[in-house]
């Protein structure tokens, strides 16, 4: 079986492939748009001789995080994935796999919209605890304070204390695979791919501002 997966939720875009024969990671990060990011990634993976229209699964990362790098990333996976089988994985769970089997809870919290953070909780394992979400920092930080057994990571951890080494915070291919396998499985396949994309509308954020306004 050959597989091919890929996530451009974050700064950092992750590639993975693997086949009966050979294990390939690649990782970009830095300033450029990520379609143009995503194209220098895809060209190194050319210089392994794999062929695209041979690929069986394809796997995508869904955010939540960047809507135009989600776009990207699965408008890409999809124009591969043409007659193929298709997975997915929250971003947010892809980076929580960074510390599986910590004997912690992982909370997961990644920038977004000025003031606000999306987020999610998992157990050791990666089963869901919460949801992928978003929130206000001010408001999460009144639920971060009551949680117990748990490691914060994520480029929103700098928000509730979090001090892991940077690599903890962006996705990792060799998890990505893991996961994208662990989908393959149990046979968890999609038919249908869209971002989870959740991101408060400037209008909910505005109505919230101004009742933190009034109850304060």
């Amino acid at each position: 079986m050959k597989i091919l997966a890929l996530d451009t939720s974050t700064s950092k875009i992750v590639v993975y492939y693997r086949d009966s024969e050979k294990i390939i990671t690649q990782t970009y990060m830095g300033k450029d748009k990520h379609g143009r990011n995503l194209g220098v990634v895809m060209n190194n993976l050319k210089n392994f001789n794999i062929n695209f229209e041979d690929i069986d699964v394809v796997g995508i990362g869904i955010g939540p995080g960047s809507l135009t790098g989600l776009r990207v990333g699965i408008s890409f996976a999809l124009g591969l994935s043409i007659d193929k089988k298709i997975v997915v994985v929250p971003s947010t769970k892809l980076i929580a796999a960074n510390l599986m089997n910590s004997g912690k809870n992982i909370v997961v919290t990644r920038k977004a919209r000025q003031g606000y953070i999306y987020g999610a909780v998992y157990d050791e394992y990666l089963n869901n605890i919460v949801e992928p979400f978003v929130e206000s920092i001010e408001n999460f930080s009144k639920e971060f304070e009551k949680m117990e057994n748990f490691v914060v990571i994520g480029d929103g951890a700098e928000y509730f204390g979090g001090n892991l080494p940077e690599i903890y915070n962006y996705p990792e291919p060799s998890r990505l695979g893991y996961l994208v396998e662990k989908e393959i499985e149990v046979e968890n396949f999609v038919e249908k791919v869209e971002p989870l994309y959740i991101q408060k509308s400037i209008a909910e954020i505005n109505f919230e501002k101004k009742k933190q306004r009034k109850d304060g």
